[in-house]
């Protein structure tokens, strides 16, 4: 695969599958070993596990439901992609049933793999 805008949505189509599943290992499949996410506002999370252990607490606050829109990507050689897209998100707090409803600006470095697969490699975003 050689579009680049093809691999983003790819991944835009897996991101949002596994949010809106709420499966914390199925989120931290999409990074690869050495993956680096950077929440607004916290600390670097470094790798699958601490990744996937990071948003299972989202998970376990609330239920996320969202929806993700490719936006932009740009090839930056035959392994790299740098994709932008559009996130909207609606929680459902798991300890009393309110709602909240939000958006996101998602930053992905997307790296083809060994493996064959595309995965994150830098993850960072912004809440609206």
């Amino acid at each position: 695969m050689t579009d680049p805008m093809e691999i983003l949505e790819i991944i835009c189509e897996s991101y949002q599958s596994s949010v809106s599943a709420n499966d914390s290992n199925a989120y931290a499949e999409q990074f690869a070993h050495d993956a680096i996410r950077l929440p607004p506002g916290g600390k670097p999370e470094f790798g699958p596990d601490q990744i996937r252990r990071n948003e299972q607490r989202d998970y376990d606050d609330a239920t996320w439901t969202i929806e993700v829109r490719p936006v932009h990507a740009m090839r930056i050689d035959d392994d790299w992609v740098y994709g932008v897209a559009e996130t909207d998100i609606t929680l459902v707090a798991n300890s009393d049933g309110s709602k909240k409803t939000m958006t996101a600006n998602k930053g992905w470095l997307i790296n083809h793999q060994a493996d064959g697969e595309w995965r994150i490699k830098r993850a960072m975003w912004n809440y609206q």
